[in-house]
């Protein structure tokens, strides 16, 4: 495994199938990026993970010295369930059975292959099989999701002990708090896997409170109480991970509340739908964030808001500034708006690259900003934590 390290907090970008669509990891690397999270399931039923174990590991395939995180499939797992009412996806006790959508080939996973599969790909961090629920779930289904999500963390963590049994260069190992949006069943969550006495601990599923998801909420995009909930039940000096979180302002509050790691696929799915973050007051929207607790009194409202702009629409087609003349990238240093506007419309894939650029780009520097000014007020100590390695 390499040994690489990545400052927190930190964002890193989904590389699902082993790729940041239209980018390369010279591009990563020119950016500022120093993490990304990419998909085991998804690269063990493409390339699959013995072979990548054969070439060296995911960071030489990749060509990518810096920071990878592997989840462990589960996500995308029990999306196909959740989709395909039929007997030929379910979900027990002892595993996932599926079909693979792409060749129809039986498929299945349990805490043990997901963990055998990453370590095939020699990440730094690794995430345990959970047991994810949709939004609509009913009480006795997310019970069932915290009991086993609870049985199959023991039984990762068996299997990667005797992996690494005479391995001191272990990788970080994660396990996902579930329970919906339902208190207790978070604490109850919480508290059986810290018993294990992990590394990392993330928040599953998508925050929700009162049946409501970001999805449907125009006011908050996400709603925080949960997150807020979930953070104060890790102890400080675990890493936080909250997993698909999200826009930049829900990201400034995360940190704002303890947690650490995010991963995201907006910025990119943003960029290539011509939606487009930028420095406040320049373009269509603005978006707005008032520090309350860690960030309170170190980062002002106007340096964590900022405004978005939709550059397909006819306001740009005239249009000679740059996306941003406040930021750097390839992208506002050598397109205009007007001709990102046209690459765009016509779905030049040049113009994804140049967008996905420049969202990229904010987003790094948005984390790097409240991290530096963490550390520059010594906020960044209420961790115990300040690099991963």
């Amino acid at each position: 495994m390499y040994k690489t390290e990545i400052d927190l907090p930190a964002f890193m970008p989904d590389a699902t199938y082993g790729a940041i669509k239209t980018l390369s990891f010279n591009d990563l690397n020119n950016i500022g990026i120093h993490g990304v999270v990419t998909n085991t399931l998804h690269i063990e039923q493409t390339i699959g993970s013995e072979n990548i174990k054969k070439i060296g590991g995911i960071h030489k395939f990749f060509n990518w010295n810096k920071f990878i995180v592997t989840d462990s499939g589960g996500w995308q797992v029990f999306s196909l369930i959740n989709a395909k009412e039929d007997t030929k996806h379910i979900v027990t006790e002892v595993g996932c059975s599926f079909l693979n959508t792409k060749n129809g080939k039986h498929c299945f996973l349990s805490p043990e292959t997901s963990i055998m599969i990453q370590h095939n790909l020699q990440p730094n961090a690794m995430i345990v099989l959970d047991f994810p629920i949709h939004g609509n779930a009913t009480y006795s289904e997310r019970k069932q999701s915290v009991k086993i999500t609870t049985q199959w963390a023991k039984r990762s963590l068996k299997k990667f002990k005797e992996i690494y049994s005479n391995n001191n260069n272990r990788p970080i190992l994660g396990a996902v708090i579930q329970g919906g949006n339902d208190f207790e069943l978070r604490t109850i969550s919480a508290t059986e896997l810290l018993e294990l006495d992990l590394q990392m601990y993330n928040f599953g599923g998508t925050p929700m409170y009162f049946g409501e998801t970001w999805k449907t909420t125009k006011e908050y995009r996400i709603f925080h109480e949960m997150l807020v909930y979930v953070s104060s039940l890790i102890p400080n000096d675990k890493i936080k991970y909250a997993m698909g979180v999200g826009q930049p302002i829900d990201i400034a509050f995360c940190i704002d509340y303890g947690w650490d790691l995010f991963d995201t696929v907006l910025p990119t799915r943003n960029a290539r739908h011509g939606y487009l973050y930028t420095s406040l007051g320049t373009t269509d929207e603005t978006r707005i964030y008032k520090p309350q607790n860690l960030l309170k009194n170190i980062l002002s409202e106007d340096e964590l808001s900022y405004s978005i702009m939709h550059i397909k629409t006819q306001r740009y087609i005239h249009d000679s500034e740059p996306v941003d003349a406040n930021c750097k990238c390839e992208c506002c240093t050598t397109v205009s708006r007007s001709y990102l506007r046209h690459l765009l419309k016509i779905r030049e894939p040049s113009g994804y690259r140049l967008a996905t650029i420049h969202n990229l780009t904010f987003y790094e520097n948005y984390v790097r900003k409240i991290r530096t000014k963490l550390r520059q007020n010594k906020k960044i100590n209420f961790h115990n934590h300040l690099k991963l390695k």
